[in-house]
């Protein structure tokens, strides 16, 4: 009975970050740096404005008037180190120090998709995934005692129980779905509408294929009723892509790229090395950075072009279009149970 209260109260924290953080997006740093550097230049007075053209000029008695050409200013003389584009900071030239920067953009995003996962899991997935079973194992009483496919007691929730739903379960899912927001986020709306619209998309492409709504699920079989599993499960998931966009939204505000303590600012990532796979995947992630920044540079500055987000848009509309009838077919099946 104490993990079901514990539960619902981080279930409860989750939800109050979600709409405490409702109007948060995720925003990478160079967004920071440039808005900075633009607010930066904004407020630097001109040189050549500082005495207007048209003021008048102060002649002595029986002195020539001056020309018009000498009461104006001279042009300020052009800045040789400004950038070619406003919009746009200057690339590093050298193989080396495009290798440098990458790693250093590729640890921020690591450690922002750390936290996000982790976070969301802890806080939403895990809990409200634990209260979903408990409600379903009130409402099917002739279940009690059954097993799982997961081998899994029904009625029991205990603490290997909600560990290896921990580890075997919320953490992959909470951090391949962390990964792909961090992919996709600039083709969704900002806020809490682009969360609730990720969650749709997780629900509507990947629910039916890998849980919760897999129609062939055993566990439908004697866990109902249909209708509220479905509802229960549907909560679950909109909730899951709405508290990772805010996260998401809540971090990458907080962390800059150039820390001054780096070694607590990137503290969330030995969590990636207590739990092994995800540590893996983050390494080879930094190998395919680094080989990624000698041989494509510029596939960074395509992935958030303009037309990349506009096909990435049509892309998942078409997916959801694909996916609607399976998801469609799931329900009722799990309905008709």
């Amino acid at each position: 009975m104490l993990i079901v209260f514990v539960c619902i109260a981080l279930a409860l924290c989750g939800l109050a970050l979600m709409v405490a953080w409702r109007r948060l997006s995720l925003t990478p740093p160079d967004a920071v740096g440039l808005s900075a550097s633009a607010g930066s230049r904004a407020v630097q007075p001109n040189p050549a404005e500082s005495v207007p053209a048209s003021a008048p000029v102060a002649v002595p008695p029986g002195s020539p008037l001056p020309s018009p050409a000498a009461s104006v200013a001279p042009p300020a003389p052009p800045e040789s180190a400004a950038p070619a584009s406003a919009n746009t900071p200057p690339a590093p030239a050298g193989p080396v120090q495009r290798v440098r920067a990458a790693l250093r953009r590729y640890l921020w995003w690591a450690t922002v998709v750390t936290v996000a996962c982790f976070g969301t899991a802890l806080l939403w997935s895990l809990p409200a995934s634990r209260l979903v079973m408990r409600v379903l194992a009130l409402t099917s009483p002739h279940a009690e005692g059954s097993h799982t496919e997961a081998e899994a007691l029904v009625g029991t929730i205990s603490v290997d129980g909600t560990l290896s739903l921990l580890i075997f379960g919320v953490l992959p899912n909470a951090f391949l779905s962390a990964v792909l927001f961090a992919l996709i986020h600039r083709w969704l709306p900002r806020g809490w509408l682009g969360g609730l619209i990720f969650g749709l998309l997780l629900l509507v492409v990947a629910a039916p294929i890998d849980d919760p709504l897999r129609a062939r699920n055993p566990d439908f079989a004697f866990l109902g009723p249909g209708w509220l599993a479905v509802l229960l499960f549907t909560v679950l998931v909109l909730g899951h892509g709405m508290l990772l966009a805010a996260v998401f939204g809540w971090y990458s505000r907080r962390l800059p790229l150039r820390p001054a303590r780096p070694w607590l600012a990137y503290a969330p990532l030995l969590a990636a090395v207590v739990y092994l796979p995800i540590g893996v995947l983050l390494l080879i992630g930094a190998g395919a950075t680094a080989l990624g920044a000698l041989i494509a540079p510029a596939v960074g500055r395509w992935w958030v072009s303009r037309s990349v987000a506009l096909a990435g848009r049509i892309a998942l509309a078409l997916l959801t279009l694909l996916a609607l009838p399976g998801f469609i077919t799931a329900v009722i099946t799990i309905i008709a149970r």
